[in-house]
């Protein structure tokens, strides 16, 4: 009876790990996962040996701030690889961790799958070879990266975005609960506590300067994680009339007139919906000229690059600068660019947005525990 390790660090790869658990028990039911994520991975028939996916962050100074409870998370994962070795590994994007742990587990003898390859050609390209040092296999979520990782690593396969495998299955959404009918401007913040202390402030303001050009605006932001709420609401204090909606960004998504969305799959998400976006994120004029010096990619927002051209407007912003970000969503604010753009996201969807991705990790991961067991 074969065994997988699964690791996901944050709560978009807790869901993801979670749907390719479920196809990998289709696939064989009698496999055992063990899991070290959150609370989709749990129930998804994963045994749950440590829940890390609520404490990821990003930066160095948040690492340092949270470098004892990585490190403990770290060593029980390591301890697991030496005392009770899974027959694969599966990792999923977030690189700090996983890294470390997928190069441990090779050098044990451990097969290892990376599963959504960190998107490390968008701010440090430096690390893509680093990064395919570490797996046997290469599962990678965009159209692009195949070529990007292919000279690095002789098994690369795109396995297409599970994502859309996350909103085929949703349908439609549930009516927004105490909607007044106005026309919704949806401030989507992330889900990363940091995220939202740096960027929400700016976008709040970005949404007062909206409202002065259509006044019949009515902001609403987009709490996906309840432990998010307290920060949310002592952000929004000096916005009276701004609005929460705590729970999946879909009911929201699927009501706005317009939405400024952190970079991320939250711009997929909203892109399905057809909704008309601006793409912002917080950024220091350092971080800009090092993204600008080191890029590989020509955007940062996953709409854009999925098209292959600048479709929805995107910005680094300053933090605080939510003028700029006002500036740039405008002119969607008039009904003829809106409904350009969402023609073209429709177009987007029907041509490139596949669900089946959890399905094909699945049957890779399957694949590889099948060739690990002939040697």
């Amino acid at each position: 009876m074969a065994r997988l390790l699964v690791c996901a660090g944050e709560p978009s790869g807790d869901l993801h790990a979670a749907r390719l658990v479920e196809e990998c028990l289709k696939l064989d039911p009698s496999l055992e996962v063990d899991g070290i994520g959150g609370e989709h991975l749990a129930a998804s028939g994963a045994v749950l040996r440590a829940d890390c996916a609520d404490r990821a962050v990003m930066g160095w100074l948040p690492v340092l701030r949270q470098i004892g409870s990585i490190m403990e998370h770290a060593s029980r994962v390591v301890e697991e690889l030496l005392t009770d070795p899974p027959d694969q590994l599966v990792v999923i994007d977030y690189p700090g961790l996983h890294y470390h742990l997928a190069t441990i587990a090779r050098r044990l003898g451990i097969p290892v799958t990376y599963y959504i390859c960190p998107q490390v050609w968008a701010w440090a390209p430096w690390r893509i070879r680093r990064i395919a040092s570490c797996a046997d296999q290469l599962l990678v979520v965009l159209p692009f990266e195949e070529e990007i990782y292919r000279p690095h690593h002789p098994r690369v396969r795109h396995v297409g975005n599970p994502v859309f495998d996350t909103l085929e299955a949703a349908g439609e959404p549930q009516p927004l609960k105490d909607a007044s009918g106005a026309p919704i401007l949806a401030l989507l913040p992330g889900s990363r506590r940091q995220e939202v202390q740096a960027g929400l402030p700016a976008l709040l303001e970005a949404s007062r300067a909206l409202q002065r050009q259509e006044s019949t605006l009515e902001t609403w932001i987009s709490c996906q994680r309840s432990n998010l709420l307290p920060l949310i609401e002592k952000l929004i204090e000096p916005y009276p009339d701004v609005r929460i909606h705590v729970g999946e960004a879909r009911a929201l998504q699927a009501r706005a007139r317009l939405a400024i969305v952190c970079s991320g799959t939250a711009t997929l998400e909203t892109a399905w919906h057809g909704v008309p976006m601006v793409v912002a994120y917080p950024a220091t004029e350092i971080s800009r000229s090092l993204y600008r010096l080191l890029g590989v990619a020509p955007y940062f927002s996953l709409v854009n690059l999925f098209a292959g051209r600048p479709l929805v407007p995107e910005i680094l912003f300053d933090p605080g600068d939510g003028e700029a970000i006002a500036r740039i969503a405008s002119p969607l604010l008039d009904p003829q660019n809106a409904a350009k753009l969402v023609a073209d996201l429709q177009q987007i969807r029907s041509e490139m947005f596949r669900a089946g991705a959890s399905h094909e990790a699945a049957r890779q991961v399957i694949s590889l525990l099948e060739e690990s067991s002939r040697k």
